[in-house]
């Protein structure tokens, strides 16, 4: 007794397996891949993920560890509305306005740079943002920050200063 399957009456040969045997059509599958492998390329081109890395300011809340001293001052952006201020403690270094709600980058580049070994961390800086303030807008400050060369982003919420308006 054969071992081998029958295509029909009587024993069959490999020969005449192979004639019998179903041809597969994968002109479908083909046809699926031509399209989708260049609309995935053409995408791929086109969606850049941007990662801008960021943290919370540095021994803040209750976690502070009183036993190493006072923790040293940074640099850091107040981004408002109608101005942009940079400041080193309670010390206001500069201030500029942005006319339209639009910070001026440039300026701020500059700003950043000249104050930037002035401090005492040279590769850190916080930025305060005030409420009412579009995103856009923030991500060109923190842009500006490593522009003028400042490795290490903080991001923080400013709060209003007594007497000011609120916007």
């Amino acid at each position: 007794m054969s071992v081998g399957r029958r295509y029909g009456p009587g024993p069959c040969t490999p020969s005449e397996a192979a004639e019998n045997a179903v041809e597969l059509d994968i002109t479908p599958v083909m046809n699926l891949f031509i399209i989708i492998i260049p609309f995935l390329i053409t995408m791929a081109v086109f969606t850049h993920v941007y990662v801008v890395d960021f943290g919370v300011p540095p021994n803040v809340g209750a976690g502070l560890d009183q036993s190493q001293g006072k923790p040293k001052l940074r640099i850091t952006v107040v981004l408002a509305p109608e101005f942009v201020a940079v400041t080193h403690g309670d010390k206001m270094l500069d201030s500029l306005q942005a006319p339209g709600g639009v910070p001026p980058v440039d300026s701020l580049k500059a700003c950043l740079a000249r104050r930037r070994m002035q401090s005492d961390i040279h590769d850190e800086v916080v930025v305060a943002v005030r409420d009412a303030v579009v995103f856009d807008n923030v991500v060109k400050v923190m842009d500006a920050c490593r522009a003028s060369g400042f490795v290490k982003l903080g991001l923080s919420s400013a709060a209003e200063q007594a007497g000011e308006p609120v916007p």
